[in-house]
């Protein structure tokens, strides 16, 4: 395969493993850079630590692109002038080639693909006025309403760009013959081939069933069809389960629509936790006490918290059950017990305690079994975040004389150092696509920036005001945040690289969120 027919026109660089190799065309259009990172090595096979300080224009490892004229001349110097020369593959290449290839067999890892412009290519997608069943007298504002909740959803997650139907050129009609002297009517999609999104409503006396069909221009009938059953108070989650089916259906991801975040709201001088939908909607508190609850970290299932409080006098973890409402503890004792996370397979509970007199990073069984100690410095080793494989974590640890994000083995061996520019990182939190890690790093104030697994490619997200305690969307693409302005603090979100900032939640001093897993709530049927 040509690999100019894969980049974009612009695309500058292309890194695999973490090694970036800048691809420069002729003329030096444009300023894109097209990463296609794979999953980072198991630390075993990476000797140090692996760090990009460049000057501005400095280069590394430069591959240019040649013209075909260029390319052409070159390929006579290899294989002489003259007359035709057979097509001839160089030992070097095929020891690369095999290389490579055994390399990604090694890894039995999804490859990543990220790709960054200066405009986000988006796909075009239309959400036609849903209507009610011909056979359903009490729909009333549903259709209206269900489709409101998909729009929003459709245009906050990074992946369309939704177009209002008013704004289509009209379709046009035309009569094709057809085998048989028959006539056929054939719709034509003028000018756009945008995906169309058309609802059917049906309001019985046992719920709602919304018929969601998803057509692509220019063929008339649809391509994906689905029904969706919830109760009327269900709305909302059904249009984040619809919204979430459509994304799927047309560029196969999964989007973080049906996910929750849980988030800390102070009053006064207590602290407790909230939630709320994935874009803002239904804040609301789970607990009311006269004291500090805070650090809350997700179980993956989606059904538990942890969270350290204050409740019984000392720093302690607890366990929050969301469908109960139950709360009960986890990890207590005489020391401080902090900062839980929960590993992506649900099996390991890291946390921070100072049983030994320093705190360390521990890890136990969510039963609270298997407690192990898997630090072990004379500085303070805390906030420790789960890679996607849950064979690693990160975390902070001023064990260099500046707190500074780490990362090592599950089991605590093969600690590596990521962070070096910035007297003072931390909450590192490792994206559930597994090249990136964002954290935040103090300035002027606190900024989020991200690095790629292995410590390379800095990057800085945030710029107003100062934010700190970032978290990850479930599909990778968007980041939580707390923002702080003027003695207050508010819960914001963007996408990964910083574009597309939205404030989620007002009126409260909100800080420390952390996202959730996607859960579906709604029946479906194919």
């Amino acid at each position: 395969m040509n690999l100019s027919s894969i980049l974009p026109p612009d695309a500058k660089h292309i890194s695999f493993f973490g090694k970036t190799t800048p691809l420069l065309s002729p003329r030096e259009r444009g300023e894109r850079r097209h990463e296609i990172p794979l999953l980072s090595p198991p630390q075993s096979e990476i000797s140090s630590a692996q760090r990009t300080d460049r000057e501005p224009g400095e280069r590394k490892h430069e591959t240019p692109l040649l013209s075909p004229r260029e390319r052409g001349e070159r390929r006579k110097s290899y294989c002489g002038s003259g007359e035709p020369q057979r097509r001839v593959m160089h030992a070097p290449l095929i020891v690369f080639a095999l290389l490579f290839f055994a390399a990604v067999s090694t890894y039995a890892q999804p490859i990543t693909l990220r790709i960054e412009t200066r405009s986000v290519g988006r796909t075009e997608i239309v959400v036609m006025p849903f209507r009610a069943a011909k056979d359903s007298a009490f729909a009333a504002d549903l259709p209206r309403s269900l489709r409101e909740v998909i729009v929003s959803d459709l245009s906050y997650c990074g992946y369309f760009n939704v177009v209002q139907p008013e704004d289509l050129p009209p379709d046009t009609m035309i009569q094709v013959r057809r085998v048989g002297n028959k006539w056929d009517t054939l719709r034509t999609f003028g000018g756009s081939i945008a995906a169309r999104v058309q609802g059917s409503i049906t309001v019985g006396w046992d719920g709602v069933t919304a018929g969601i069909a998803i057509f692509q221009p220019p063929i008339k009938d649809p391509i994906h069809l689905k029904d969706f059953h919830f109760k009327t108070d269900d709305l909302r989650p059904a249009g984040h389960e619809i919204a979430a089916w459509i994304t799927k259906t047309i560029t196969g991801e999964d989007g973080g629509f049906t996910s929750r975040i849980v988030f800390v709201v102070k009053t006064g001088d207590n602290k407790n936790l909230w939630i709320m939908d994935w874009d803002g909607a239904n804040p609301r508190s789970l607990t009311s006490d006269k004291t500090l609850n805070m650090s809350p970290s997700w179980a993956p299932d989606g059904k538990t918290l942890y969270f350290t409080s204050f409740r019984a006098g000392n720093a302690d973890i607890y366990k929050y059950d969301l469908e109960t409402g139950h709360m009960s503890s986890f990890v207590a004792s005489p020391h401080v017990d902090s900062a839980p996370a929960v590993s992506p397979d649900g099996q390991w509970v890291a946390y921070c305690s100072a049983a030994d007199g320093n705190p360390e990073i521990h890890r136990c069984r969510p039963d609270g079994t298997g407690r192990t100690q898997l630090t072990f410095s004379y500085g303070v080793d805390t906030s420790p975040c789960w890679s996607p494989t849950s064979r690693e974590l990160v975390f902070t640890s001023d064990r260099g004389g500046t707190p500074q994000i780490y990362r090592m083995d599950a089991e605590g061996a093969n600690v590596m150092r990521l962070t070096f520019a910035g007297g003072y990182n931390e909450t590192a939190r490792w994206s559930p696509r597994g090249d990136l890690i964002a954290f935040a790093s103090r300035e002027i104030g606190f900024q989020i920036f991200t690095i790629a697994s292995d410590g390379s490619g800095e990057r800085r997200v945030t710029g107003d005001g100062s934010n700190l305690d970032p978290s990850w969307s479930p599909d990778g693409m968007k980041l939580v945040y707390c923002s702080q302005s003027a003695g207050k603090s508010a819960v914001w979100t963007c996408n990964w690289d910083g574009s597309n900032a939205r404030q989620l939640t007002f009126g409260i001093n909100a800080s420390q969120p952390q996202w959730g897993p996607a859960i579906s709530v709604v029946q479906s049927e194919n």
